[in-house]
């Protein structure tokens, strides 16, 4: 099959790992920033080439501000009059509503990798930022080549096309993605009254639920406007569970339900590679905050042949250590404590 002319507009972490991406695949695409620095930064890190004024792109991606996505995409459909157009933000409906009223609906296809880093920026790419995550596709009024021409991207990415509504989507992302925003930075904003001493207190969990509260505020306040009905309907929803608790006579019991309610819905949410999550037993070893030791403690537990599913590593701010723990399945355990006993670790639980 011929490969489609791509042409990315925006240079940012997600335009250019899609760059990297199609570059690895052997495509040719060209890459457009109105920074010229990220730009040049595109070209050098095999992101794409620039393009040339007698080139026309059979698919232009739209891969900017959430904010300025819109108006980005009207242009481009614009600018190419034979291309089809499809963009990468997090929010759909605005995206199609502006396409649809410009009259190019047809050649304009919604969709967003569900993929992303704390980080930002073009030196932030990485061509394997899509493999196995969830690639939504937004048809729209769009031909059947339109999204096919887009849903090919995400395949050669590796990433797992599933076509939406836009409107669905938009209600979905409000609750797996931008609600987890919101309570993420409201747990760490609530930590301004604490001093240094009882922040340093904090345990994995506290870094678990904080962990995306450093990403960039102006492009989550873009998304929020864009998406606003969908994620106040969200918010409603979470903060009338947690009134429940604070206003209840039996404030443990009101939590106990709660709790319980997450345990069956934490269970939905899909495991490695989107599969049905399996339950990982936690070895928690204490690691010399040295270098190597993390690697040899890799090596010690793959010499068992136990499969590491995930790992944490907690530092303790007074001491020159730190508590790693290894996630694997419950009946590797014994075998693995054993040898990392035997190798010379200390095992703090299991």
């Amino acid at each position: 099959m011929t490969q489609q002319h791509v042409h990315l507009v925006g240079a940012g972490l997600i335009g250019a790992s899609i760059g990297i991406g199609l570059t690895a695949a052997g495509w040719d695409p060209s890459i457009e920033d109105a920074d010229a620095s990220a730009e040049q930064v595109a070209w050098r890190i095999g992101a794409g080439r620039a393009l040339s004024d007698a080139q026309s792109p059979s698919l232009v991606i739209v891969a900017v501000s959430p904010a300025a996505t819109p108006d980005v995409v009207v242009a481009s459909l614009r600018r190419w009059p034979d291309a089809v157009v499809t963009d990468v933000a997090s929010v759909k409906g605005p995206v199609a509503a502006a396409a649809s009223a410009a009259g190019f609906g047809a050649r304009y296809v919604g969709s967003h990798p569900m993929a992303g880093r704390e980080v930002s920026g073009t030196l932030a790419a990485q061509g394997d930022l899509f493999k196995a995550r969830p690639w939504v596709v937004c048809r729209g009024e769009a031909t059947d080549a339109a999204v096919e021409s887009v849903a090919r991207v995400a395949r050669v990415l590796e990433a797992d096309v599933v076509a939406m509504d836009a409107e669905a989507h938009d209600a979905a992302v409000a609750r797996v993605s931008h609600a987890p925003q919101v309570i993420a930075s409201a747990v760490a904003a609530a930590l301004g009254p604490l001093a240094a001493d009882d922040v340093a207190l904090a345990g994995q969990g506290l870094r678990d639920v904080t962990r995306i509260a450093a990403s960039p505020p102006g492009m989550w306040s873009e998304i929020a406007r864009l998406n606003q009905a969908a994620l106040e309907r969200t918010l409603d929803h979470i903060i009338g569970d947690l009134e429940d608790v604070r206003e209840s006579e039996d404030i443990g019991a009101a939590l106990e339900d709660l709790i319980a309610r997450g345990n069956v819905e934490v269970a939905r949410i899909p495991g490695k590679h989107g599969g049905v999550q399996r339950d990982w037993t936690p070895v928690t070893v204490i690691v010399p905050d040295e270098p190597g030791q993390l690697v040899r403690l890799l090596q010690d537990a793959a010499s068992v042949g136990a499969n590491v599913e995930d790992i944490s590593i907690e530092h303790s701010p007074r001491q020159p250590v730190g508590l790693t723990t290894l996630y694997v399945l419950p009946a590797s355990v014994p075998q693995l404590v054993e040898a990392l006993e035997h190798a010379g670790w200390t095992v703090a639980s299991s």
